[in-house]
């Protein structure tokens, strides 16, 4: 298949490409029978051999296919396109329904938190098409931004069923594998155990933080200390101006235990839409807030002290990784058990998450694609980054965002990694699982290498009376969500004006 108006099978004549990825290209192309634009996903040639990646194509095929909802971007065709290089062996190809609109993932923008009402109608209807996919027994197991489509009108439609598997099934998404993106990776995820509907609702939970916190809930230099964070941290206390309601939700759909969250991922929509939480549910997220306020201040994470700052160029935990876990642990040899309960299930988890990072460095690049029309893409920004640390730059940039949230031990190692001096002040606890962790950052912005950077930590939590749940009524969004390119030092949870509707399918995820 070739693009620039040639036709494939003969039905399909490609147009645009849309979008590229480390699995496939999605080209814009005309179904000449049906007389409709489309989107068609073709494997890229380099991958035509590889029986893993034929197999994730024809998951994804069989699995839109079977469901048919509004949230859910269809499946017309599947097919296999000649080989071009003389191999003998045929590339696989989707088509799909063409969404306007981007996705989510170019619509968040660090520091800028979503409104309210838009985040929670957003998630909602991801919320309905991950319920209708659980409904027929398939957890998609990579629910993400880049995932979910946003059209000009607001509707959600959610892609990339590729490594989504029955409920029941194994074969190529087995136990003892860790399959994700570390960013919105489960738990039990993390430690190579079988994903399930509650992993699922985990991720929802995780895209809802995002858009309302205008960050992701963990972050960290590599996809080893991102996936050991979501294990053991408490995700950073959401903006002020977040309602209690969908802080309450948030908390409960990110519960580290499974038992813990939503029953179900049309229920985490009805309480978006603003059905009451249980109660036994707002009780286990308090008693686990709680646990977390109680270690909390001493808290540092696993690994990322000794790494260097993160280059701002790259994002470590973009990708969707797969990688190999060692045996279970009462396979191995018993000097493990000498290492006392307390410490052997986190070595065991470390050594887990571990490989993943190797199989991040083997694909190079794993699913995300970059639109093919911007010029001196990742490559050249890396080149550009390494030859900037090269020549020790007499300034860096802060970003408040960044800090916001970390304990002060490592909000103060990152600082001073920079090259920064570093002071502290206490301001007042807005409540509980805050306490000595980062409020806000000062000075922001370019600062000179050996200058000042004031954090302000917040202090001992305040007791206060409890918060009885409320169930706040979300509008529907009228709107695309934030602007593309926001000012810098725009407030958080102001509204921006919707971005002018364009036509894409979105990103090869």
């Amino acid at each position: 298949m070739t693009g620039n108006g040639s036709a494939t099978a003969p039905r399909y004549r490609l147009e645009d490409r849309i979008a590229t990825g480390g699995m496939g290209e999605v080209w814009r192309a005309t179904d000449t029978v049906l007389e409709r634009e489309v989107a068609v996903k073709v494997l890229r040639p380099e991958h035509a051999h590889d029986s893993t990646f034929r197999s994730r194509f024809q998951t994804e095929a069989r699995h839109a296919a079977a469901l048919s909802h509004p949230h859910v971007a269809s499946v017309f065709d599947f097919g296999e396109l000649p080989a071009e290089d003389g191999s003998g062996v045929p590339r696989p190809f989707l088509v799909m329904e063409l969404v306007p609109g981007q996705p989510l993932s170019a619509l968040l923008r660090p520091g800028r938190p979503m409104p309210p009402d838009t985040a929670a109608d957003l998630v909602a209807q991801a919320c309905e098409a991950v319920a209708a996919a659980h409904a027929i027994g398939v957890v998609h197991r990579d629910l993400k931004p880049g995932n979910l489509l946003v059209t000009p009108q607001g509707q959600v439609k959610i892609t990339d069923f590729g490594i989504a598997r029955a409920a029941d099934a194994a074969g190529l998404t087995q136990t003892g594998q860790v399959i994700g993106t570390p960013a919105y990776l489960s738990p039990e995820q993390a430690e190579g155990k079988q994903a399930t509907a509650a992993s699922d609702i985990y991720a929802l939970g995780v895209l809802l933080y995002e858009c309302l916190a205008g960050r992701r809930p963990f972050t960290g230099d590599s996809p080893v200390a991102v996936a050991l964070a979501h294990l053991r941290e408490a995700p950073p206390p959401l903006p002020p101006d977040v309602p209690e309601h969908l802080r309450q939700a948030a908390a409960v759909a990110m519960a580290k235990d499974p038992a813990h969250r939503f029953d179900s991922a049309a229920q985490l929509g009805a309480v978006l839409r603003g059905a009451a939480i249980p109660a036994a549910l707002l009780a286990a997220a308090a008693g686990a807030a709680a646990s977390a306020a109680a270690s909390g201040a001493d808290d540092t994470r696993v690994l990322t002290s000794a790494t260097p700052a993160p280059d701002p160029t790259s994002d470590p935990t973009r990708d969707t990784v797969v990688a190999p876990l060692p045996p279970p642990a009462a396979a191995r040899s018993g000097s493990t058990s000498r290492r006392g309960p307390a410490w052997w299930p986190w070595l065991s988890a470390a050594a887990a998450v571990l490989l993943v990072i190797l199989l991040v460095a083997w694909l190079g690049g794993g699913d995300e694609p970059a639109p093919s029309a911007a010029p001196g893409g990742q490559d050249s920004a890396s080149s550009a980054s390494r030859s900037q640390r090269s020549s020790a730059p007499a300034e860096v940039t802060v970003r408040a965002a960044d800090y916001r949230g970390l304990t002060q031990r490592e909000a103060t190692a990152r600082l001073k990694a920079l090259g920064l001096q570093v002071e502290s002040r206490t301001v007042p606890n807005p409540g509980a699982g805050t306490a000595g962790r980062v409020a806000d950052v000062s000075p922001t912005g370019t600062v000179n290498r050996g200058g000042t950077v004031t954090l302000e930590v917040y202090g001992a939590a305040t007791p206060t009376a409890p918060t009885s749940a409320t169930a706040t009524a979300t509008a529907p969004a009228t709107s695309a969500p934030p602007e593309k390119n926001p000012e810098p030092k725009t407030k958080p949870g102001k509204d921006p004006k919707p971005d002018k509707p364009g036509k894409s399918k979105g990103k090869d995820h």
